[in-house]
C-alpha cells in the first residue's frame, strides 16, 4: 500500500510531468490560408443567407403593394361618390395616382404602360378594361367590372 504521503508525492511528480510534456509541444494556431478559407466559408454562407431573406422581403413588399392599390383604388371610388365628382386612377410608369394619393411600384415590378381609369359619380367605372402587374416570377391581373366598380384579382407564375 502506498502512504498517503507517497500518493501526494506521486501525483505532484505526475502533474509536473504533464506540464513539461505541454510545454515541449509546439504552439498551434491557424496559418493565414486557415482563416482566409474560414473567411471565404463564413461569407459565402451569409451570401447565401441574404438571398433568400431578400426574396423573401421583395415577396412581401410586392403583397403590400398589391394590398395598397386595392385600398387606392377603393378610396378613388368613395372619392368619386362623396364628391358627386368624376375621378380618374391614373397608372403610368412607375406610379399610381388619383389625384389625392399616390402609390409607388416597388422595385421587382415591370414599368407600366400608361392607363386611365375612369370612375363616375356613383364611383362606377365605364370600363372592362384589365390591369396587369408583371413581377419576376408572376402575372397578377385586376378584371374590372362596368358599373359596380368592383374587380376580380387572378394570379399566375411565369
Amino acid at each position: 500500500e502506498i502512504s498517503a504521503r507517497n500518493r501526494q508525492i506521486l501525483i505532484r511528480l505526475t502533474m509536473e510531468n504533464t506540464v513539461a510534456k505541454l510545454k515541449r509541444l509546439p504552439i498551434k494556431a491557424f496559418t493565414l490560408l486557415e482563416s482566409l478559407l474560414v473567411l471565404f466559408v463564413v461569407s459565402f454562407l451569409l451570401l447565401g443567407l441574404s438571398g433568400s431573406v431578400r426574396a423573401g422581403f421583395n415577396q412581401v413588399q410586392e403583397q403590400l403593394f398589391f394590398l395598397e392599390f386595392e385600398r387606392l383604388y377603393q378610396e378613388t371610388q368613395r372619392l368619386s361618390v362623396a364628391g358627386h365628382e368624376k375621378l380618374s386612377l391614373k397608372i403610368s410608369g412607375r406610379q399610381i395616382s388619383n389625384g389625392y394619393q399616390e402609390l409607388d411600384f416597388p422595385q421587382t415590378l415591370q414599368e407600366h404602360e400608361q392607363q386611365v381609369i375612369q370612375f363616375d359619380r356613383s364611383g362606377g367605372n365605364s370600363s372592362l378594361s384589365k390591369i396587369t402587374f408583371q413581377t419576376e416570377d408572376r402575372t397578377v391581373v385586376y378584371q374590372l367590372y362596368m358599373g359596380n366598380g368592383k374587380f376580380k384579382k387572378t394570379t399566375s407564375s411565369g
